[in-house]
């Protein structure tokens, strides 16, 4: 279960990673979220790092992403996608490392939270992996709040609170009717 979670989530927030212009790494000071433009010498390793961890190439991502980190340490999207390297390649000392600097400098990104979200459940850590989820499925600035909502389903699935489970698969539901693994997620708890 927590591999699908995290499998699903890692490469749901990649998509759109990837789908978003090139980042300055800093962040709006009205919304606390990653900003994105072409003025960090960081982005080009940023990019290959995403290329690399879509295509499971994990050792040249995370090459790519160190670089990116080191040639700018404040460039929040380069701390999120070594964040989810290391997340990942089961290395969840040095994942919290870089997710506890990226909700510094980006902490109300739904994207970071839902991302974080998944990091804190794999953990067992479920009260603050909820209170991410709800960050990112309430966030207006969220482009996909289903997929937080889902998160947050299975997460409270897997502590075994299934009727939270099933809210929480129901509201991703409300919020995208059409989406597919809030279905299966809400088929199975009926099941229970």
């Amino acid at each position: 279960m927590m591999k699908i979670l995290l499998h699903h989530s890692l490469w749901l927030l990649l998509l759109f990673m990837l789908a978003a212009c090139e980042t300055t790494g800093g962040r709006d000071p009205a919304t606390n979220m990653i900003q994105y433009s072409s003025d960090s010498p960081a982005v080009t390793y940023v990019d290959l790092a995403k290329a690399y961890l879509e295509q499971g190439k994990m050792t040249l991502a995370l090459e790519k992403a160190t670089q990116a980190v080191r040639l700018d340490r404040n460039h929040a999207e380069a701390q999120l996608v070594l964040a989810l390297i290391y997340q990942n390649m089961n290395n969840f000392n040095m994942a919290a490392k870089h997710y506890s600097r990226v909700k510094k400098l980006a902490p109300n990104d739904p994207l970071v939270a839902n991302a974080y979200g998944t990091f804190l459940c794999a953990e067992k850590r479920y009260a603050e992996a909820d209170s991410e989820f709800k960050v990112a499925a309430s966030s207006i600035m969220n482009p996909s709040p289903w997929v937080a909502s889902t998160n947050a389903g299975l997460c409270l699935e897997s502590s075994g609170q299934f009727a939270l489970a099933k809210a929480s698969m129901r509201q991703a539901l409300q919020q995208n009717p059409d989406y597919m693994p809030a279905k299966k997620g809400l088929e199975r708890l009926r099941k229970r």
